[in-house]
């Protein structure tokens, strides 16, 4: 992986991790994920001018920019709505770890990559230990009925958006770039449209989905500028990504260092919501920190 894909995964990662504390804080729920990203991207709309014409990209492009707004609407309710059933000590490792080993076996099945090697395989092996292990530090958490339950399922759903999102960005980039794009024009626009197809996917439940409405007046009351300001952070955090997947050819040395925002925001949570610090804590970090450091040597 060159030094500038490494570097906008590296300040993704700690813009991931600061969006999520912020959700955290508030009831998480699918409107209030979606309305944030699709607002971020509707900020971003003069972005959409970069590179070559809208009009000169193939309908290929428009096929998998649909698919991947309908996967990152899964992993954005995944999210919420494992986070509204459960502990989120739990649930985010899991949501995040998962991916690291489906990514590279579904890409090899499906695109026939074969770019990973021994010692990858080893990383990506250790930052799912260490992720897995992050919620062994809360004795409740150490039963296996934890890990079998409702807000399980929404964890194993948001690790398949992230799946799904993963690898069908890396085709629509590629057909960007096909079409005159710079990776950096590319990973611009297409953050913009993909926020903006996720919030269309999202619309329709939103609106059939009792918890869902429910939740909307307690949305306005939090504001516009809220809204906007948490959007941004999304948008911009997933379009850091974007640019380093069109930089790089195997996108699972992406998806496995995206995974440092656990680490990140273990130490945000102790450091910023005051959860309480523990060995466990330590060692799983530093079993993620060694494995990440595998990947991308």
């Amino acid at each position: 992986m060159s030094p500038t894909a490494l570097a906008l995964v590296l300040v993704s990662v700690c813009m991931h991790a600061g969006w999520n504390v912020l959700g955290k804080r508030n009831a998480p729920s699918l409107g209030s994920f979606a309305l944030a990203y699709g607002a971020g991207g509707v900020a971003l709309l003069p972005l959409l001018v970069l590179g070559p014409s809208l009009t000169a990209l193939p309908g290929a492009f428009w096929g998998w920019l649909v698919l991947s707004g309908f996967c990152q609407m899964l992993y954005m309710g995944g999210l919420a709505w494992a986070y509204a059933r459960g502990e989120v000590s739990v649930l985010y490792p899991i949501a995040r770890a998962l991916p690291v080993v489906m990514v590279p076996l579904v890409s090899i099945a499906w695109l026939g990559n074969r770019g990973l090697g021994l010692w990858d395989g080893v990383g990506m092996l250790l930052i799912m230990l260490g992720a897995l292990g992050l919620p062994l530090s809360r004795p409740e958490a150490r039963r296996l009925a934890s890990y079998l339950s409702p807000a399980m399922g929404f964890a194993l759903l948001a690790a398949v958006g992230t799946v799904g999102y993963s690898l069908i960005d890396k085709q629509a980039l590629g057909v960007m770039q096909g079409a005159g794009h710079s990776s950096l024009t590319a990973g611009a626009v297409f953050m913009v449209l993909q926020a903006l197809m996720t919030l269309l996917w999202a619309l329709p439940l939103l609106a059939v989905l009792p918890a869902e409405r429910r939740r909307l007046p307690a949305l306005r009351q939090q504001g516009l500028t809220m809204l906007v300001a948490t959007g941004l952070m999304m948008t911009c955090t997933y379009g850091l990504v974007l640019m380093a997947m069109a930089l790089t050819d195997e996108v699972s040395y992406v998806v496995a260092l995206r995974q440092l925002s656990i680490p990140v925001g273990v130490l945000m949570g102790v450091l910023w919501l005051k959860e309480p610090a523990s060995s466990a804590k330590t060692l799983s970090t530093l079993v993620m920190l060694l494995g990440l450091l595998i990947v991308a040597l």
